[in-house]
Order: structure tokens, then sequence, then C-alpha cells
């Protein structure tokens, strides 16, 4: 037995060495069978446990053989040893008869509802039967009725006949949130899922208790019955809410949000989400697009509204920059800036908020999500809310005679009263790259440019613990639409050279991880890929550790498809 550096670098972490279906593993002690499966490539199926919850054991699905022991051994609760044996269900029969009776155990209640469920298409009910059972029932008796489509508060929904007991939803409000709004009522096949006397769930991570559920017991309110899960276009990317950068999968279908569940990230927001952020993402895709040029509030060409647009180079203007734009964004703001406007005054759109005792849990306080890549391409040198809320000051005084407006959200809209509206105004030129064409701002600019929302590019971010992440394009732009990149780089163009010749949001993005010596070594794969922990994925690169390395030609080759 030696000591090595762990997965987590954490230090100097003890391994023990065994073998999992004649795999040979090597792990840190105190891991769990499940996660040294995991990490041999031999998958144990499992519904109550979660890395990030304490241990039910309440299934029984995750059995194994342990060479030496009397009886089958629950992996989730079963630690690693030195010299441990272990059989799943791919080696040894027994095992496999064991949780093939353990399902249909499971199954013994449940209804047949599989054609109405909101889960279908990703149940691990569905998974499970047809790879560990997928025979007739035998049950003869009358199921056990439960309560039906049930509210437990303003998000949450529960189908009581469908619920295993797994504990997961209740563990989450106990041990994360600590609100302890549900608990299990009754013995045996009675069991069931309710809200404890005086609550109702209602903390502002509510929502997760349904990505938690592995089966259709829990569903969104907001959501239900609204979609098959295969009619949707499932993309994962990352929440633009705040700046804790959680980890999504978005599904869309007819360009409409139908769901978006956390994903796994252990370090960033585990498996959870907020509730703000989960059904709030339609806030980020106006109802009327910005789709070509306007000019005085009215359409016109590009030649015209770029002609416009160019009478701001040179000039001391107040550059109001969205904090949702991509870094590679950031960058390319910064080099048009240094270019036509050395002596613009740039304010990042800033603003925090008070926290309740829940939201500190994941939530930053903050709807800056990308703030801190700002910060990182040098466009700010740092971000504060009273830079933005003096900007806002002088536009309403009318003390500003140029101001460039970089994304819808350069000026939050709760910000956009009539004295702002009426400040801009006045303002001698004033241009702006919008998503949205009904905003007061589309009607008083002197040019506005159709540019898009955060949902529909794919680039870089950097949360608020420095973690550089992949935001993968969830939702096709409106044809017309430009990306802020796009626009500045045809600004550019039209004062005589373009600032880089990228045609695509890939092309950018790899263009800056070739230039930006504190990214030396990185592709986009690097960015987007997993680096395998024993306690899930931790996805993206901690920028205060990277150290830049030498790229590979594999690295290089390795990456995402051309994003338009």
């Amino acid at each position: 037995m030696g000591t090595e550096l762990g997965a987590q670098g954490a230090g100097a972490v003890e391994l023990v060495n065994l073998t999992i279906d004649g795999k040979a593993a090597k792990v840190p002690k105190g891991t769990n069978l499940i996660e040294a499966a995991k990490s041999v490539g031999v998958d144990v199926p499992f519904y109550c446990y979660h890395p990030h919850l304490s241990i039910a054991g309440n299934c029984r699905m995750c059995q194994v053989r342990v060479k030496g022991a009397p009886k089958l051994d629950i992996a989730c609760n079963t630690m690693v040893r030195e010299g441990m044996e272990v059989s799943t269900h791919h080696t040894s029969p027994e095992v496999d008869d064991a949780q093939a009776a353990t399902l249909e155990f499971i199954l013994i209640n449940h209804p047949l509802d599989c054609t109405v469920c909101d889960q279908a298409g990703h149940c691990k009910l569905q998974d499970y039967h047809f790879d560990y059972n997928a025979r007739p029932s035998r049950f003869l008796e009358q199921k056990e009725h439960k309560v039906k489509a049930l509210p437990l508060g303003p998000t949450v929904v529960l189908d009581g006949e469908r619920c295993i007991m797994c504990t997961r939803c209740v563990r989450f409000c106990d041990e994360v949130t600590k609100t302890s709004e549900l608990g299990m009522l009754n013995r045996g096949d009675r069991s069931v899922i309710a809200v404890n006397e005086g609550k109702e769930l209602n903390n502002a991570l509510s929502g997760t208790v349904v990505d938690l559920c592995p089966v259709g017991a829990l569903t969104h309110r907001n959501w239900r019955f609204n979609t098959r899960i295969w009619f949707t276009k499932e993309t994962d990317s990352i929440c633009p809410g705040c700046s804790t950068g959680c980890n999504v999968k978005v599904a869309i279908r007819d360009q409409q949000v139908v769901q978006v569940k956390g994903r796994l990230n252990s370090a960033v927001n585990k498996e959870w989400m907020c509730d703000e952020g989960r059904y709030g993402f339609m806030r980020f895709l106006p109802q009327k697009r910005l789709a070509s040029p306007l000019l005085g509030g009215a359409g016109t060409s590009w030649e015209m509204a770029l002609r416009e647009s160019k009478r701001l180079v040179g000039s001391e203007a107040l550059v109001m920059v969205s904090p949702d734009l991509l870094l590679e964004e950031y960058d390319i703001l910064k080099e048009f800036l240094t270019r036509h406007m050395p002596k613009a005054r740039v304010v990042l759109a800033y603003r925090e908020r008070t926290l309740t005792e829940v939201e500190k849990v994941l939530v930053s306080p903050d709807y800056a999500a990308n703030f801190r890549a700002a910060e990182f391409s040098g466009l700010v040198q740092s971000v504060s809310g009273d830079a933005y809320e003096s900007a806002l000051k002088q536009l309403r005084a009318g003390s500003v005679s140029h101001v460039l407006l970089v994304g819808q959200r350069a000026i939050l809209p709760e910000d956009c009263d009539a004295a702002l509206l009426a400040g801009i105004q006045a303002v001698g030129v004033s241009v702006g790259m919008l998503t949205d064409a009904a905003s007061g701002l589309a009607s008083v600019l002197k040019v506005a440019l159709p540019g898009r929302s955060i949902l529909e590019k794919s680039g870089l971010m950097v949360n608020r613990q420095s973690r550089l992440q992949w935001s993968e394009r969830v939702i096709d732009a409106p044809l017309g639409a430009e990306p802020e990149w796009r626009l500045l780089n045809r600004i550019s163009k039209e004062c005589g050279a373009a600032l880089c010749d990228a045609t695509n949001d890939r092309d950018l993005s790899l263009r800056i991880l070739g230039k930006d010596t504190r990214l030396v070594g990185l592709s986009i794969a690097d960015v987007k890929g997993s680096l395998l922990s024993l306690v899930g994925a931790s996805k993206g690169i901690d920028l205060k550790s990277y150290q830049p390395r030498q790229r590979t030609v594999a690295a290089d080759s390795a990456g995402s498809q051309p994003a338009v």
C-alpha cells in the first residue's frame, strides 16, 4: 500500500487495491464500491444513492458479492478494503438474480402509466427493467393506491403511486437546504412522501428534488405534461442566471425551453439548481426579436447602420457592457476599444443583492453570469456595483455625449425607467447591440443592431470561483441576429480592418485559446470534458491553479462541432 496524489489534488491520499469483476482498481481509502466500480468502467445500478447525499441503503439495487462475505452487500454502503474481490451482476449470476428480484419487488405497486408519465424516456425504472428484469409481472393482487397529483408547493407535484421511497428528496431538504419540508409516513407498501405539518415545499432550490427523483413521482408544476423528452433537443450547457455557473441540461422543443435539469459537477453545483435559474431561462429569449438594424427606431440597411456606428470612433464614449457575454466577446471588445476608442470608459452591468440562507447554498449575489471573464480578459480591472450605479446616474442626468451598449443586459431591465431612456435619447451618438425589439432601448438609441442571447452562442464562461467552463448553444438564433463579437467585427471592418477572421463561435474560441498565454495547452475538448473523480464529474478548468502546458496534436483535433 502506498500514497499518491489523490483525484482531487488535495494532497497525499492513501490508496486501496482491489479487483472488481476481475479488473484491478486503485482508489482512495473510504471510497464506496459504486464509485470504485465506476473508476474501472463498471456500472452498478442504484436508486437511493447520490454522491452528495447521505447513504440510506434502502433501495437494495446495488447489491454485489464480496468474496468471503456471508451474504450480498450493498455497494453504496460498503467501503473498499485492501485486496477485496468484488463481483457485480456482470460476472455473478447470484447478483444478477438478486437485482432482478429487487426490481420486481419495487415494481409491485408501481402503476403502469408510463404512457402519461413525464419521466418516460429518462426513467431509471424503465431503464433498469429492460437491463435487469424484462420479464412479465407475477403480481396478481390488487395494487396499493396512493395520492395522485398532489401539489407539495408552488413548483412540485407528487404522484405517490410512482414513488419507490428512495428518500433522496427528503435527504436533500434535510441535509442541503436544511428546510426539512418533507418526510415519510406509514410503513411497508403504504409508505408515502408527505409535506411536514404546517409547511410547504417552497425553498429556493425546491425544483432540485424533481431532478433527484429517479422515477416519475415528483414532477414540475410548470412543465407537467408539456412534452415527451424524445421530442426535444437536449443540450449540456451553463445556467446564465448568476455567476455560480451551474451545469445544466436544457431541453428545447419548437424554439421553446420545455425543461431544465441540473447536471452533475462536483466542483460547481453538485447536481443542484435554484428555482430562479431553472424556471427563468425564457427571460433571455424576448418574445419580439430584433432581427435587422434600426436607425432612429426605424428599419434601415446594414450599410447605413454601420456608417452611423462608425461615428463612435475616437470618442470618449461610455461603453456599457452586458455581464453575460462570452469570454471571447470581452476579448474582442477590448481589442476593438484599444484600436478605435482608446478614450472610452467601460462599465459592466453589475449589482449585488441580499440572499436568503437557502439561496446562499448555491446562488451568487448577482445577475452577472460572466463578470469574472470580463476581469480575466482585462476589459475591466475589477467589477463593482458602484461604477454601474454611477454610469446610470450620468445617463439620467444627460452628462454623456456618446454611448455604446454591448448586449441587451448592458443596462439591467429594472433600470430602464423613463428618466434613463430620456437621457439615452439625448445622447449625441448612441449605439446598442440588442435582442429585444420591444424594449425601450431599441426605440431611443440612434442605432440598434440585432444581437444574440447567451443561449444562442457557444463559448467560454468563467464562474465566480474562476472556473473556466464551456457554454453550449441551446437554441438557434433568429435569422438576422448576429453575435456581439461579429457586430464589433463588422464595425471595425467599416473603419478599415476587421478584428479577426473567425467565421463562427468555435473559430473565435480557438483563437483566444491559442493567443492567451494563460490558456496555453487548452483545447475546447479540455474545457468541455470531465476530469472524472470518485465523487462525480468535475468539469471545466480551475484558472486559479491551471498551469499552462504544451498543447498536443490530439487535443487540438478534439473539440466541439462548428457553431454558427
